[in-house]
């Protein structure tokens, strides 16, 4: 091989280097730009683009998001007591489902109470939800969710989200909800109506005919013979008008059907 034949032998090796090298260079530059674009999306997310921390829909992804909470109240089956929580109400684009968020577990009744919710709400607003999704989550004290007690703040979250409203948290309400937007009696009002005052809420609402409560209360009686003492437990009724017992604390009203409860809790 001549000093010629070397040269361009040595040229074409130095030519194909710097080819692959640049190959590998646009490669790893794009490489870095989609990494940028997916930390960029997280990065948009943590710091709220996505929706306010504490907020359960993430309005912000994506447009036609639709979000509204409600009070729920419930009663611990472990201490008798009432306790305020949530009920998040997310509406999407899709095909018609419902879908319970089951964390923390929620009982079968609870999940049928969501499924009249839905039809309800729908019926009341005329809405059709054939292209939408909704998700229903409940936020309270990560214990069960049990019990149709909530079907009314959950219809009425679902209704303030289909119409794009905003509903009141200064308020609570506790009732089922039944066929024809009929708001259904409940157990424990007056433990509820305890919750509610102690969560500062201004306005309690609860099924027709029940702001006359009949409430029992316990009494220790000491007794004793001789040399021996013991108390006796047992327990007497009260009737309790919730007005009147909150009276300038928090203002409790009766609501008989869904139109009542909107009429106080949307704004």
């Amino acid at each position: 091989m001549d000093r010629k034949d070397v040269i361009i032998a040595v040229l074409t090796i130095l030519l194909l280097g710097s080819t692959s090298a640049s190959c590998l260079i646009y490669q790893q530059q794009h490489g870095i730009e989609d990494v940028q674009r997916v930390l960029g999306v997280f990065s948009n997310l943590n710091s709220g683009t996505a929706g306010n921390e504490g907020s359960f829909a993430f309005t912000g992804v994506s447009q036609g998001v639709r979000n509204a909470t409600a009070n729920i109240v419930a009663v611990r089956s472990d201490t008798s007591m009432g306790e305020i929580g949530k009920v998040h109400v997310e509406i999407n684009e899709g095909t018609g489902n419902v879908l319970v968020n089951t964390n923390p577990f929620t009982e079968p009744d609870t999940q049928y109470s969501v499924r009249e919710a839905v039809e309800v709400a729908t019926d009341f607003t005329q809405a059709s939800i054939a292209d939408k999704d909704i998700v229903i989550s409940f936020e309270i004290n990560g214990s069960l969710v049990g019990g149709p007690s909530a079907g009314a703040a959950t219809t009425v979250a679902i209704i303030a989200a289909l119409e794009g409203e905003s509903v009141r948290q200064d308020v609570a309400v506790t009732g089922t909800i039944e066929e024809g937007g009929v708001i259904g009696q409940v157990g424990s009002v007056f433990e509820k109506a305890i919750a509610a005052e102690n969560n500062n809420m201004t306005l309690f609402l609860v099924p027709d005919g029940q702001e006359m409560v009949v409430y029992y209360e316990q009494q220790i009686e000491d007794r004793g013979r001789f040399d021996f003492r013991f108390k006796r437990v047992y327990y007497t009724s009260k009737e309790i008008d919730l007005g009147e017992y909150f009276q300038g604390e928090m203002n409790v009203k009766e609501a008989s059907t869904i139109d009542d409860v909107v009429s106080y809790m949307i704004t």
